[in-house]
């Protein structure tokens, strides 16, 4: 087979959208997957056609295991698995039209990168804008043990997509590329997404990829389904402790209730640690919670939403933010943001970001004293 070395137009043009008609939305019924003696919690789930599903998980969460499941390579246990109208439960793989990138990249190690893109559904479809879009064709006559994991990554991407397939499955597709590549294949892969309107689930443990790359998120821990909504109500409401920390929320602050009244609208909970106040938190108790006095909560803050200021400026509490004076332990760099580690007197570490223009204007050193100021809104409670 010749090699795709010039920009190539094969005799049937690329499909854009599904072969059946726009996308289907993906629908998982009363769906329970499993391998060996291991299997899932009874799971209930809907992806709107054409967007992206990103499930985060830690390793072992039977991420793998369901897009084996959703790919046909594994029966489900129980329930069922649509597609638009088509119900794909008992339909073998090869009937599903779905494209699957493996977290190993799968390539047949005895073709060249052209011959790989062009099996299956790549026999009949124009290569073009994925060669483009992923800078491919400097390696079309190279084969897969010649290119780097990163490179072979972005192979596996582009064969997974020619066609057209009407469901994407992504099994941790960033985990082969170096971290000074991701952020690049990231958009890539965003674009393209946006683009084909391919229904998809991606699966990854990174919280970065879920929320740049989904529509939807959901949280997976141990073949339960934590919480699933946008990646606002996940990463900035999430349902429980587990959900917080695979949401990646940098302060999960564990504290007493020590009186509960009410102010207008509001609940208002006098929050410390062993009878010692640390701060009042505003805001609407969950439905059903009754936290009496010496009730355990633990208050979910991103290192986004707390903001460092200087020592001088600060302000105890109003109506919609708090202040809470802090002692920097460790300051780092991150690329655009330092990061900065504190004490709070309370004994409670904090963690929140500065610009470096801020950085420069706070002139701090280790051991010294900030403020870092907190919306209300911004205070999630886990009770």
């Amino acid at each position: 087979m010749a090699a795709l070395t010039q920009r190539t137009v094969l005799a049937t043009p690329a499909v854009t959208g599904s072969a059946h008609g726009a996308p289907g939305a993906l629908r998982l019924r009363g769906l329970q997957w499993g391998i060996g003696a291991w299997q899932s919690a009874v799971v209930d789930l809907q992806v709107p056609p054409g967007q992206t599903l990103v499930l985060l998980g830690h390793n072992g969460a039977g991420k793998s295991v369901l897009l084996d499941t959703l790919a046909g390579f594994l029966p489900a246990r129980a329930g069922q698995v649509q597609l638009g109208a088509q119900d794909l439960t008992a339909q073998p793989p090869e009937k599903r039209r779905i494209g699957y990138m493996f977290q190993r990249d799968a390539l047949f190690p005895h073709w060249t990168i052209a011959r790989n893109l062009q099996f299956g559904r790549g026999a009949q479809a124009d290569l073009d804008p994925l060669l483009d879009a992923l800078d491919l064709r400097p390696w079309l006559n190279q084969y897969p043990h010649q290119l780097s994991g990163g490179q072979r990554q972005r192979v596996a991407l582009a064969r997974a997509l020619v066609g057209a397939p009407e469901l994407l499955l992504l099994d941790e597709p960033f985990s082969a590329i170096d971290p000074e590549a991701r952020p690049s294949l990231r958009r890539t892969l965003a674009a393209l997404l946006r683009e084909r309107a391919i229904t998809t689930v991606l699966v990854t443990h990174d919280p970065v990829d879920a929320r740049l790359l989904g529509d939807l998120v959901g949280v997976l821990d141990g073949g339960r389904l934590l919480q699933a909504g946008t990646p606002q109500q996940v990463f900035e409401r999430p349902a429980d402790l587990p959900t917080a920390r695979l949401a990646g929320v940098d302060n999960l602050w564990p504290l007493q209730v020590l009186a509960q009244s009410r102010l207008g609208a509001q609940d208002v909970l006098s929050l410390g640690i062993e009878a010692q106040p640390v701060l009042y938190w505003r805001g609407t108790l969950p439905a059903g919670a009754e936290l009496q006095p010496g009730a355990r909560v633990t208050l979910a803050v991103r290192a986004e939403a707390v903001h460092p200021c200087p020592a001088s400026a600060l302000v105890t509490q109003d109506d919609d933010s708090l202040t809470l004076t802090a002692r920097l332990i460790e300051a780092r760099c991150e690329g655009p943001l330092w990061r900065l580690r504190c004490a709070l007197p309370c004994g409670l570490e904090a963690e929140t970001y500065a610009l470096p223009t801020l950085w420069r204007e706070l002139a701090l050193e280790i051991g010294g004293t900030l403020g870092l100021r907190i919306r209300q809104a911004d205070l999630h409670l886990l009770v």
